[in-house]
C-alpha cells in the first residue's frame, strides 16, 4: 500500500467488504496509516524496535545486534 499504492484495486476492497464494515475499513485503514508513518518517523531517528524476535522487550543496544544496521523500520533510510 504504502510502496505502490496503484496495486490496490477495486477487488482488494470488495473483499473487505466481504469481511469488515465501511466503519471497520476506514479504521483498519487510519490504523495502517498510522503505523506507517510511526515507523518512517521512528526510522529518521534510527529507532530500533523494542521488542526481540521471540516478543522480549529489549533496549536498543540489543536490538541493534539482533536487527543488524537495518532493520525493516529503517531500510531506506539514509543517514
Amino acid at each position: 500500500m504504502a510502496l505502490n499504492p496503484d496495486r490496490i484495486g477495486r477487488e482488494f476492497y470488495d473483499e473487505l467488504r466481504r469481511h469488515y464494515s465501511e466503519e471497520e475499513i476506514i479504521e483498519l485503514g487510519a490504523f495502517i496509516a498510522f503505523n506507517i508513518g510511526y515507523h518512517t518517523f521512528f526510522g529518521t531517528l534510527k529507532f530500533y524496535p523494542m521488542f526481540s524476535q521471540d516478543a522480549g522487550l529489549v533496549g536498543q543496544e540489543e536490538s541493534a545486534r539482533l536487527y543488524g544496521a537495518a532493520p525493516a523500520s529503517l531500510a531506506g533510510v539514509t543517514k
